[in-house]
């Protein structure tokens, strides 16, 4: 994997109601096929043309398997971890 300064990125999410109104639960997907769950403050997300976008920190990235390691703003449910291994689009 290539290094990367950690710069903000964003990627794409599904979104739903939190438990709070300042909030958003989260669904990602992750590189091995599995879905994480977390809650996310409304503020880290950004929608476009009917997408949701999740502002995280990107860490690594590999460009020949068309991943991405990223730290998450909150741990997941599933994972009880912020590191997350995705794919990119």
């Amino acid at each position: 994997m290539e290094k990367s300064p950690h710069v903000d990125h964003w990627v794409t999410v599904t979104t739903s109601s939190g438990m709070f109104s300042s909030e958003y639960a989260i669904a990602l997907k992750l590189a091995s096929g599995q879905v994480v769950s977390f809650f996310a403050d409304k503020a880290l997300i950004k929608e476009q043309q009917g997408k949701s976008f999740l502002k995280v920190t990107l860490v690594n990235q590999n460009p020949a398997q068309h991943k991405e390691l990223v730290l998450l703003p909150t741990e997941t449910f599933e994972t009880a971890s912020r590191w997350a291994e995705i794919v990119t689009e």
